[in-house]
């Protein structure tokens, strides 16, 4: 147990909200003797905990790396604002954690970059980590600092803090890094990034010149020193010399790339759920999508690979959620096969199926049906992005309106309640019979709604456009963000009398900003760093975004923040010119140039190649259209769409069990609700078979007794369970799903009890050690003062309604006990309904004015009636 260690578990964690984020207390936690492995990564994730343990290619990360036997991969997360005010105040450095090591002692540190506006953030964890936030100033015995994500478009603005940038896949590009370092571990950082540069799909800033060449300032290109980068530049058009980094790809999907245990999270995240990626890349050629050309060309995952990796994940985490992810699952060639693959495993698991918002025409009736038997669709999403067919064609979406409304017919034909549409304002050539349009269109599906469904609703979102760098439309400008604002205004003010639709739309300063960091030269780099220094930090949360701060940054160092979102002329030569995202230039500019002639192109999947380039040589298009089909089971007639259909079983015999678990010191932050949710997955990991109850959302019969303090442990605590058959084997086999720190200690197979657990609990045994040192002889006289009071009136809030109660009552009795020379004290306290005493309460009676949070509190015993 290092000295930080214990630092982190009495000056950090009881004093931030929600330590869960930084315990490293997950399922599936990987930890391996850091004196036996030869590489130690960090990967750092620039943003809340909860935004990045939903991150499935953070999942994919953990898994390569750290399945080799002399790798190891640890994770951070940016602090939230509480953290680090502790942190700094408190002088701990960033740590892993997994570890609780320094970051910056890691080997290498690499950051997962999702998103423009975390950019302030990857600064503030370098600094956090007690290195310098500027690569120049770094030394050679410091860890090289990459970085990778769909941002790699354009890693210009963060050149000046990170050593070399991944652009592409990881899958394998990860493991060559990894045997860099191996090799060149001690080397220094210098020699390092030399050989990382040899790396398909890596950028070392470092080894460009740079200079102002019109507008901007831009890396100077040449072929020397660069590995397997041949192609044409991408993104200038006039100097057919440039060679610019193309992209790591993975040719296809392998079984060792899959997460086969994936970290599950014991507290609620973004998305709590077992990620199954479908397919990457997308073919549709949207115009205004950074996503679609940056992950191009498509490659799908076979039907019987996703079975597997969905079979071993629920097995190992107990997840029942599952989400097909890709940009457009629907598209998947074998979409109608996979569902049918899926929908065994929903009844066999009591599994939940879910995917991301589709495209309107991708759908067909029969897949929803599919979808629908899978899991009940009472919502969905559909992003006709603009309100005309006209301008539908200049961003390459080209459906008409009848489509959009058969497809809402579709929808309401099986009881989904909740449609969810959105739009772009702000698009190339957009006038004002564009903006109507949208109005128009959202007032007939509203009226479709109310007429098919009298209490739906429609919720309507609004984005400004933000033009992203590699895109058709790179060159086009952001409206101004007045004129933005104004257009969502009209949108919502016009649909303000329709009852059944909420209206609502981003704001254009945070999109302005993105723009700027999405098409910034060197020079944002250092309006990144000067806005860092003035507070900046969570930019992508609306709470903390502050635009004042970054225009006054701005104005200190004289830059024109408009010059990264007006338009730019075709021959300019673009600040990320030295990457490229696989697609030529050629077929950027033809893009570009249908769109201004209003026509779209068809989806090279289902009609002629488009050129683009992404394909060719080892990586292309792979399709699964020509494998073995699995076939669908047939749908049940008797579905009612957005209800699930109940089954009728015979009654069969119940048995109870009753389970004895401890929660230990690990997992002393874990709340109750998250802890009932952990249990939940372990029993489904390990096939209990749980008996569920009925109605639309069925849960396990699972009974558990009075929750313990937050921050409190407990060394006897319990719980009941229903199952449909005797369990089989040795039921304390669960502790194999359980995270460290908790487990369960005794089963006993019981009578089905006449109450439930917590209604017969009467009191608790709790031990308590103080925060700070007392004598045995102070700690006793503060038990007397206790004693000898026949009344302690406490004050209660409960919803706002403030109560006062005598607690003395229900203090049974108390006691002065001692563990290896550490004192503390012991109490009974009363549960019974009207007569209870928290041990919060009860220390507030001993020791008035002292936080609860820094006592350690641990329950022993129940006393049932």
């Amino acid at each position: 147990m290092t000295n930080l260690f214990e630092r982190i578990q009495k000056q950090f964690l009881p004093n931030v909200s929600k330590p869960l984020r930084y315990t490293g207390s997950e399922l599936n936690v990987v930890r391996k003797n850091l004196s036996e492995i030869s590489v130690h990564g960090c990967c750092c994730f620039p943003d809340l905990y909860d935004i990045g343990m939903s991150h499935h290619g953070l999942q994919i990360l953990y898994h390569i790396v750290n399945a080799n036997p002399a790798w190891a991969l640890s994770r951070c997360f940016t602090p939230w604002t509480d953290a680090e005010r502790v942190m700094r105040e408190a002088g701990l450095p960033l740590f892993t954690l997994e570890y609780c090591t320094p970051v910056k002692t890691a080997d290498w540190i690499g950051f997962s970059v999702q998103y423009e506006l975390q950019y302030s953030n990857l600064v503030n964890m370098l600094d956090l980590a007690g290195l310098s936030v500027l690569s120049s100033q770094r030394k050679e015995d410091d860890p090289p600092v990459i970085a990778g994500g769909p941002c790699m478009a354009n890693p210009e603005p963060l050149a000046p803090f990170v050593d070399a940038f991944l652009i592409g896949d990881g899958e394998e590009a990860v493991s060559r890094f990894c045997t860099v370092i191996e090799k060149y571990k001690g080397e220094g950082r210098s020699r390092i990034l030399e050989q990382a540069a040899r790396i398909p799909g890596f950028y070392v800033p470092s080894n460009y010149a740079f200079s102002s060449k019109g507008k901007f300032v831009v890396p100077e290109i040449s072929g020397d020193g660069l590995a397997a980068h041949t192609r044409a530049d991408s993104n200038c058009a006039s100097n057919s010399n440039c060679v610019p980094v193309k992209p790591a790809r993975i040719a296809e999907f392998k079984a060792e790339y899959l997460p086969s245990a994936p970290l599950v999270p014991l507290m609620d995240v973004v998305h709590h759920r077992l990620a199954v990626e479908v397919m990457r890349g997308c073919t549709r050629g949207c115009r205004f999508c950074g996503a679609g050309m940056y992950y191009r060309p498509v490659r799908e995952k076979e039907i019987m690979l996703i079975r597997k990796q969905t079979e071993q994940g629920v097995q190992a985490t107990g997840w029942r959620d599952v989400g097909l992810l890709s940009l457009s699952t629907a598209d998947y060639s074998q979409f109608t096969p996979l569902l049918g693959s899926m929908r065994a495993l929903k009844e066999l698991s009591h599994l939940k199926m879910s995917i991301p918002s589709t495209r309107i025409d991708a759908l067909t009736c029969g897949q929803l049906d599919a979808l629908n038997s899978v899991s009940p669709v009472t919502s969905f999403t559909i992003a006709p992005e603009a309100g005309s067919q006209r301008l539908r064609r200049v961003i390459n979406k080209d459906f008409t309106d009848e489509t959009i409304f058969d497809t809402v017919r579709l929808l309401l034909n099986r009881n989904v309640h909740t449609l969810k549409l959105y739009f772009m304002v702000g698009l190339p050539t957009e006038k004002r019979e564009d903006i109507q349009a949208v109005i128009d269109m959202v007032k007939t599906i509203s009226s479709m709604m109310r007429a098919a469904l009298p209490g739906s609703n429609l919720h309507v979102a609004i984005s400004p456009f933000s033009p992203k760098a590699n895109t058709p439309f790179q060159w086009e400008g952001m409206e101004n963000m007045e004129t933005v604002e104004e257009k969502g205004r009209f949108i919502k003010r016009c649909l303000r009398d329709k009852k059944n639709v909420k209206v609502s739309y981003r704001g254009s300063s945070m999109a302005f900003l993105e723009t700027v960091m999405a098409r910034g030269d060197r020079r944002v780099g250092e309006l990144i760093l000067e806005a860092w220094k003035a507070g900046a930090r969570f930019d992508g949360w609306d709470e903390l975004f502050k635009l004042e701060l970054w225009v006054c940054a701005a104005q200190r160092l004289g830059i024109d923040l408009n010059l990264y979102t007006e338009c730019i002329d075709a021959n300019e030569n673009l600040p990320w010119r030295a990457v490229s995202a696989g697609v030529d230039v050629e077929f950027l500019l033809r893009e570009r140039a249908l769109a201004l002639e209003e026509k779209s192109t068809p989806d090279c999947k289902r009609g002629p190649c488009g050129n683009c380039g992404a394909c060719g040589g080892p990586v292309s298009t792979r399709l699964c259209a020509h494998q073995e089909r699995e076939q669908p089971q047939a749908a049940d007639t008797a579905v009612t769409y957005g209800r699930r259909h109940a089954s009728v079983s015979q009654k069969q015999p119940t048995s109870y069990y009753r389970f004895i678990y401890e929660k230990k010191e690990q997992v002393r932050f874990l709340g109750h609700l998250d802890m009932v949710e952990v249990f939940r997955r372990a029993m489904t990991a390990a096939n209990f078979p749980l008996v569920f109850s009925h109605g639309f959302n069925p849960h396990p019969r699972i009974s558990f007794g009075p929750p313990l303090p937050f921050s409190a442990t407990g060394l006897a605590e319990a719980f009941d369970i229903e199952t449909s058959v005797p369990l089989q084997g040795d039921p304390l086999e669960l502790n194999r799903w359980l995270p460290e720190g908790l487990e369960v200690k005794g089963c006993l197979k019981m009578d089905r009890p006449r109450a439930s657990l917590n209604s017969v609990i009467r009191a608790c045994h709790y031990r308590i050690y103080p925060p700070r040192k007392f004598s045995p002889q102070q700690m006793l006289n503060m038990l007397d003062t206790v004693n000898a009071q026949s009344e302690i009136i406490i004050q209660r809030e409960k919803k706002g309604v403030i109560t006062y109660k005598n607690i003395r009552p229900a203090i049974i009795s108390t006691d002065l006990g001692d563990t290896d020379g550490t004192a503390y004290w012991a109490a009974v306290l009363s549960l019974a309904p009207g007569a209870s005493c928290k041990p919060s309460e009860f220390i507030s009676a001993l020791c008035p004015g002292e936080d609860f949070s820094g006592f350690l509190v641990c329950r022993e015993k129940f006393f049932i009636e």
